[in-house]
């Protein structure tokens, strides 16, 4: 697949073009988030999940990864993990976001941010675009576009699904759970996002149990009955640049 390549401006004075990615799946997730890094060498890349973590007051931490581009094409990787302090997950995050953004600034020009499974990106968004409008560094920066990566295999499952969404784990001993159902995150991700990157069906998936009358697997008719006017749905993740979501000629209102 050869996609064109977005170089790094090296101007600080441009700003940064930050997209937020959601989803109810880390490995839809991880592979949209890989596909779209891998379109764009000069972005910085921030993904956060959670753990359960019994001795934290809140029973999770926060886990978070920056990935930030160095001459030669390196990628210099840095992680760590704390317990969620804040008000709510969403709070945590935005203002450690803000915090990593704020250390970059002038060094890149494009960031992308995998939030945590099931976190909504509209607060995350009204938060950074106000800061960028008040604080010095993040002058010229905006967040461009709030991205659902939503796989088709299980689409079905998931949206149907009444059973409280899994933040984390697989089992009793490390699993987390949400408040709301899997099914209600699902349609709320959509409904706010402004663009959704489908990953196509790989395994048996919907695609074996169900079509439309034009043989295409319905799920995808589902996904844009749900979505707000004028989001871009993209019928295959890997074809979706990073530069491409960042577009001024492609924004969609996010707020």
């Amino acid at each position: 697949m050869t996609r064109s390549v977005l170089q790094s401006r090296g101007n600080a004075e441009v700003g940064m073009a930050v997209t937020l990615l959601t989803g109810v799946d880390r490995l839809s997730m991880d592979a949209v988030a890989f596909s779209l890094v891998d379109s764009c060498p000069s972005a910085c890349s921030i993904t956060y999940d959670v753990r359960r973590d019994d001795d934290a007051e809140s029973g999770l931490d926060v886990v978070w990864r920056m990935d930030e581009p160095m001459e030669g094409g390196a990628m210099f990787g840095t992680s760590d993990s704390f317990a969620l302090q804040d008000c709510c997950l969403s709070c945590e995050v935005k203002h450690h976001a803000a915090r990593l953004l704020e250390s970059v600034a002038g060094r890149v020009d494009s960031v992308l941010i995998s939030l945590p499974i099931g976190v909504e990106a509209t607060p995350v968004a009204q938060y950074l675009d106000d800061l960028f409008r008040l604080d010095d560094w993040g002058e010229g920066s905006r967040v461009a576009a709030i991205a659902d990566a939503v796989g088709l295999d299980e689409f079905e499952e998931r949206f149907f699904d009444d059973d409280l969404l899994c933040l984390c784990g697989v089992g009793a001993d490390d699993s987390l759970f949400d408040e709301r159902s899997t099914g209600a995150v699902v349609s709320r991700l959509i409904r706010e996002a402004s663009h959704v990157l489908e990953l196509p069906v790989v395994g048996s998936g919907c695609l074996a149990r169900h079509v439309d009358a034009l043989g295409e697997c319905a799920c995808r008719d589902i996904i844009r009955a749900i979505a707000k006017r004028g989001v871009v749905v993209h019928e295959d993740a890997h074809d979706v640049s990073l530069q491409s979501l960042c577009s001024r000629d492609h924004a969609v209102s996010l707020l």
